[in-house]
């Protein structure tokens, strides 16, 4: 789940490569991918961060788990194997086990955290746990537009269907600053959930959005059936409660759903 810089509460469960903070000088993207855990919604496994302010270098952070990267990288190389700090391009990027949590639930696990002072008066906090990651970003208002929102004091165009409008459903091609794009899938529960839940116009009107908002060149069928998932749940927070109606016998016992 996201709160926008205004205040919403937008949702983004597909897979894929999404804009967070799109500005012509600030570039932060993440990767959402879904998860045994989450039924198949989306969590945020990567993070990257670059553009001019940062004399375009890139920054990727990813969760601690080697099977989801495992890895702090600067320019493609790992930094900051063990807590300590790097300093570039008027960027501080310290790694340590301090600071507050943005989920209270995850306070029984071993804190990791990434913390960037960033150039234009930015800071950003990824949290990195096993498999999945949390965030924290803060900075002035700007031009700037996203799942973060626009920052423009109006919460009300914050929702899924005006972000994609603005910046597209997915990062382009052209611009993706990971070194390769996700490999996009939809869960079983994710279908039935469409199947069950967005049917007729509602599903129509989706799916034509999504072919707009995703380039020709770059579409494939997951890609439309992830972003048509946004669409139709995005603005649900409880989506995941929804997931668990179609979860096995055995993945309800894995996740202790009664």
């Amino acid at each position: 789940h996201v709160l926008t810089f205004d205040g919403a509460r937008p949702s983004f469960y597909g897979d894929g490569e999404y804009w967070i903070v799109k500005n012509p000088s600030v570039k932060i993207q993440g990767r959402y991918m879904g998860t045994k855990w989450t039924l198949g919604l989306a969590a945020t496994s990567k993070v990257a961060v670059s553009g001019p302010f940062i004399d375009n270098h890139l920054i990727e952070v990813e969760p601690m788990e080697k099977d989801f990267g495992g890895a702090i990288l600067l320019d493609g190389v790992e930094v900051l194997n063990k807590f300590g700090t790097l300093k570039f391009s008027g960027a501080r990027i310290t790694y340590d086990d301090q600071g507050e949590l943005v989920d209270e639930a995850t306070s029984k696990w071993k804190k990791n955290i990434v913390h960037m002072d960033l150039p234009k008066g930015i800071s950003m906090t990824v949290f990195r746990w096993d498999n999945y990651l949390d965030l924290k970003i803060t900075m002035p208002p700007m031009e700037t537009d996203g799942s973060c929102g626009n920052f423009n004091g109006d919460a009300s165009d914050d929702t899924v269907e005006a972000i994609f409008d603005r910046v597209g459903a997915r990062v382009d091609k052209e611009d993706l600053l990971f070194s390769r794009g996700a490999s996009i899938s939809m869960s079983s529960q994710a279908e039935d959930m469409l199947r069950k839940y967005c049917v007729g116009d509602k599903l129509q009107n989706a799916t034509n959005e999504c072919l707009k908002e995703i380039p020709a060149t770059a579409r494939t069928t997951e890609e439309v059936s992830a972003c048509t998932f946004d669409h139709c749940f995005g603005m649900n927070a409880h989506a995941l409660q929804i997931a668990k109606q179609f979860a096995t016998e055995k993945e309800r016992e894995n996740l202790g759903i009664e």
